[in-house]
């Protein structure tokens, strides 16, 4: 957590309280340490990669503070956490422009086709959100999210969702969408390891092992 701890040390402290406020009572897939993760990793891509540090560490903070309200009404929390953003930092003398900055990075974290990630800022949120959903911390945060919403380990029944689908589906391809070169290069032990946690957890599950 070096880099996030030195991340925060370059925000405003009560920004920080803040924001961490807002995961109060959240999933572990998506609570204050997925936050903080993010933030690291930010930093370290950020740096290797001559990113605006600034802009970056403000919308990697702010990011996901927007989960709690999309539970409650579906709205896509990259919407909500743009939008409370000019709240949060009209305190601190950020320019106009920076405020809008910061919730560009955000929007664009959420990939879709009308708001792909553009700028190196939005390249490297985007990049570090999903590192975090790879790896051993990856495969951790989606049996812990199965659990949560009461998903099996296992299911014979094919439109079941499982930790196992989730990988196959999704996790599996990760690596390909990441953007920066230091993001891919992070990605490759990551994702080497989720191959090998799935091939055995294949063979333990037909008795092989």
């Amino acid at each position: 957590m070096e880099f996030a701890k030195e991340a925060l040390a370059c925000l405003p402290k009560l920004l920080v309280k803040k924001a961490e406020r807002f995961f109060g009572g959240q999933d572990p897939a998506h609570d204050w340490q997925h936050n903080l993760r993010v933030i690291g990793l930010c930093e370290r891509i950020g740096r290797e990669e001559s990113a605006d540090m600034e802009i970056l560490r403000l919308a990697a903070l702010l990011h996901d503070i927007g989960r709690a309200e999309e539970r409650r009404t579906g709205e896509c929390h990259a919407e909500i956490s743009a939008r409370l953003v000019p709240e949060l930092l009209t305190e601190y003398a950020y320019s106009a422009e920076k405020v809008a900055l910061v919730q560009q990075v955000i929007l664009a974290h959420r990939f879709r086709k009308e708001r792909p990630p553009t700028s190196l800022e939005d390249q490297i949120l985007f990049d570090a959100d999903k590192l975090d959903s790879i790896g051993a911390i990856g495969i951790a945060r989606a049996f812990a999210y199965s659990g949560v919403i009461g998903q099996p380990l296992v299911s014979d029944e094919p439109s079941q969702h499982t930790p196992a689908k989730e990988y196959e589906r999704k996790l599996s391809r990760i690596k390909e969408r990441l953007i920066t070169g230091t993001a891919r290069r992070i990605a490759a032990e990551r994702h080497a390891f989720m191959q090998q946690f799935f091939e055995q957890w294949n063979k333990e599950l037909q008795g092989e092992l």
